[in-house]
């Protein structure tokens, strides 16, 4: 494709060269550049991605975009596109590049602190139903109809998602479901995505390393609302849970068609859970005058919400209820979302993904309805990342668990001594005592050892914050470690 009509697509300020020539791919990593590339150097958090030019250049790329001017063209020896936004426009130019398969896909998007990724299996699950062949990106993994890919990111980079919906188009995909990260909304990943639904689940204490406040936070989420039907996409839809304090910002700013949900309140869907456990629930499910009767494997009010959710997404994307019905019933589990370690003990092991004071306090406030001994819970907080949430952790871990080993989650650069302190605030400011309400022990895999080792019949524990993950970075290492395997393994220590 040729760069001055890739251009086309995109805002540009100057440019340096002859414009005529072939592009042959788009690349923002300059170690991954391909003879005949465009290479777009956006800037990074620690490094300004001009340093990488004279690298990518040295790989073959054909032409460099830059956020700023350079003083001659010789400085690159390629020709130079200058933009305001170099992340505006490596999504723009990818997008181009790609064909816009957006445009030729029926798109949810789904975007919250807590849910996102429970509620896309289950659309994912409804179009299986329906006899769709469908694609998921999100943080568990992608797929392309029944073939499993890695996920690195919730939501890849643009020029990553542009090139993975192109290619779920080439492979005879109609519809993808897909997670909205924050981060991926404040830096353009989803630029030039048209959706035609979009869910909003929550918003809670998360990721403020980044957003800084809780408006700056919110605002990144409303972007996706605030765009949905200003691309090719007219009749769009905003699925947006009634039950979140944000609800009616989000109905005010968005010019699609806004379908309500909640398990609390009167909505176009209203679910309420008739009966529950650890393993399952009954619900019933109002929407348009018809109630409908689910029997869901998944369990919990957070799930409840999840599957009202859905239920409106699918209803909005054209799926009929009964289909809709049978998709949701037939999804088992989500990977490290409530998943139970089940080898016949007499007491309960669940890991779960809850790594924000929300999500926490919702993954204890399941369980406890059913305990019959402790809630021993093992968690700790990520390093690198929001601080200000690690003794709000803490003091949730004192007030809902009888006993809590306290250790590490990804410490990252950080030391995860210092981590365990700021939580160990929390823990003490709500009356915990070290070696009594908690015990601390920065091997996580020791720590949840000794959870499996101390618990007594019909003691729940909860193992929480890494969920599906299977590495733990300590200063740049990654060390392998799942917690479903280290809990199974050490349960079954334990059976005789």
């Amino acid at each position: 494709m040729l760069l001055q009509d890739l251009l086309s697509n995109t805002k540009t300020l100057s440019f340096d060269g002859d414009l005529g020539i072939d592009i042959t791919g788009i690349s923002y990593d300059s170690r991954k550049v391909s003879p005949g590339d465009l290479f777009v150097a956006v800037p990074g958090f620690t490094a300004d991605g001009t340093r990488f030019i004279p690298e990518a250049v040295s790989r073959g790329a054909g032409a460099v975009v830059v956020e700023k001017a350079a003083k001659k063209d010789s400085e690159y020896g390629v020709p130079a596109v200058f933009v305001p936004s170099a992340r505006s426009a490596l999504a723009d130019l990818s997008a181009a590049f790609y064909g816009f398969p957006s445009r030729k896909l029926k798109l949810i998007g789904i975007t919250g602190t807590n849910g996102k990724t429970t509620t896309a299996y289950l659309i994912d699950s409804i179009f299986k139903a329906a006899g769709i062949k469908s694609g998921l990106i999100g943080t568990v993994e992608m797929k392309i109809g029944d073939v499993s890919i890695g996920s690195k990111l919730t939501t890849p980079e643009s020029a990553d998602l542009q090139r993975i919906l192109a290619d779920m188009v080439k492979n005879g995909i109609t519809h993808v479901v897909m997670e909205v990260s924050s981060h991926s909304l404040s830096l353009k990943r989803v630029r030039g995505i048209d959706f035609d639904v979009a869910v909003y689940t929550n918003l809670s204490h998360d990721h403020l390393d980044f957003h800084k406040t809780m408006e700056s936070y919110f605002d990144a989420k409303l972007s996706l609302f605030r765009n949905l039907g200003t691309g090719s996409k007219k009749n769009t839809v905003a699925a947006v849970n009634l039950d979140d304090d944000y609800s009616d910002t989000i109905e005010q700013e968005t010019q699609a068609k806004v379908v309500t949900f909640s398990t609390a309140k009167a909505a176009d869907v209203a679910a309420k859970i008739i009966s529950s456990d650890l393993s399952a629930m009954s619900l019933e499910v109002l929407s348009k005058g018809e109630k409908t009767l689910l029997e869901s494997r998944l369990a919990g009010a957070f799930n409840a919400s999840n599957i009202a959710g859905a239920f409106a997404a699918a209803s909005a994307a054209g799926i009929e209820v009964s289909v809709i019905k049978t998709g949701i019933e037939l999804m088992k589990n989500v990977p490290g979302r409530l998943e139970k370690i089940d080898e016949g003990q007499d007491f309960t092991v669940i890991i779960d993904f809850a790594h924000s004071p929300d999500s926490l306090q919702k993954l204890i406030d399941c369980v406890k309805p059913f305990k019959k001994g402790r809630i021993i819970l093992v968690f700790g907080c990520t390093g690198d990342r929001d601080k200000t949430k690690r003794p709000i952790m803490g003091t949730i871990a004192q007030k809902g668990a009888d006993l809590t080993f306290l250790t590490s989650d990804d410490p990252h650069n950080e030391d995860p001594l210092s981590i365990m302190k700021d939580v160990e605030s929390g823990i003490k400011a709500a009356g915990g005592a070290s070696g009594k309400e908690y015990i601390k022990e920065p091997d996580r895999k020791a720590a949840i050892e000794k959870a499996v080792l101390e618990a007594k019949e019909g003691d729940i524990i909860l193992i929480a914050g890494r969920g599906h993950e299977r590495f733990q970075e300590i200063k740049g290492k990654l060390i392998e470690i799942d917690d479903r395997i280290v809990a199974r393994d050490a349960v079954k220590k334990r059976l005789p």
